[in-house]
């Protein structure tokens, strides 16, 4: 249980690809058209960037989630407050019963497991180096916001591929290759590998629609992240009730008798 609270945690900040429908609608960008010609790095890359998300300081949300790993699943609802540089904090639930509360900070996480009255730190430096994440609290804000990550010195050659365009690099360490669907560009699919110690960490960006102060926001997405250590996870999730810049207050106690842990 442990370890599947944990992942619960993880879902809403690098979630991402869709559950198994599609919305429709004059606010939903389309994700159909192929891409036929290719366009240059610097190009792609100034699309990249190019989504203006510098007034969005605070996000709530709902959320239906899905997690499978290490031979355990579960699916919950959750409960997201988040304020830029500063917190993450989610409640997840069970039919109508809180199960665990999580909260973020730029230096660690920590999870109280209210079905066995426990408490977990973990660092994220930890976080990192177990799911190769390139980096810490600000790729978890970015990839809230469907915003690319992308390391100064990472060198990006663009293509064709799958009907999107792509780009794709190194910096000497770590792999990365971005996916963009042709018309608006908005990121599909950001994947991130180190090679060496086999480590994966693959985002998916689906069925965006358009969220006032954040333009256009995913609301489908799903994660995969494959390490030696832990094998395989996924990580399913479907956004509602999205709300930019309306600050919510939120609790994060510690009871005194749970067990603390790391």
């Amino acid at each position: 249980m442990r370890y599947i609270l944990f992942l619960l945690s993880l879902t809403l900040l690098l979630s991402a690809k869709e559950s198994g429908c599609k919305r429709s609608g004059a606010d939903t960008a389309g994700q159909d058209k192929a891409a036929t010609e290719a366009r240059s790095s610097n190009y792609l890359l100034k699309k990249l960037n190019g989504r203006d998300l510098s007034k969005v300081k605070h996000l709530n949300a709902q959320a239906k989630i899905f997690v499978e790993g290490n031979g355990q699943s579960i699916s919950a609802n959750a409960n997201l407050i988040w304020i830029k540089d500063s917190v993450m904090w989610l409640n997840v639930k069970k039919f109508g019963i809180e199960v665990a509360r999580v909260l973020i900070t730029p230096d660690s996480i920590i999870t109280l497991n209210r079905l066995e009255k426990t408490c977990t730190l973990q660092s994220l430096a930890a976080l990192q180096r177990q799911y190769n994440l390139p980096a810490g609290f600000g790729l978890l804000q970015q990839t809230l916001l469907a915003s690319a990550w992308v390391s100064e010195g990472m060198k990006l050659e663009a293509d064709l591929a799958e009907g999107q365009h792509r780009l794709r690099g190194n910096d000497g360490q770590l792999g990365a290759d971005y996916r963009l669907q042709e018309g608006n560009f908005l990121l599909t699919q950001e994947s991130f590998v180190q090679q060496k110690d086999a480590r994966l960490v693959s985002l998916d960006f689906e069925n965006y629609k358009k969220v006032p102060e954040a333009q256009w926001f995913p609301y489908l997405r799903r994660i995969e992240a494959s390490s030696p250590e832990n094998g395989t996870m996924r990580l399913e999730i479907e956004f509602s009730d999205v709300e930019i810049n309306v600050p919510k207050n939120y609790r994060f106690e510690i009871p005194p008798h749970y067990e603390r842990g790391q």
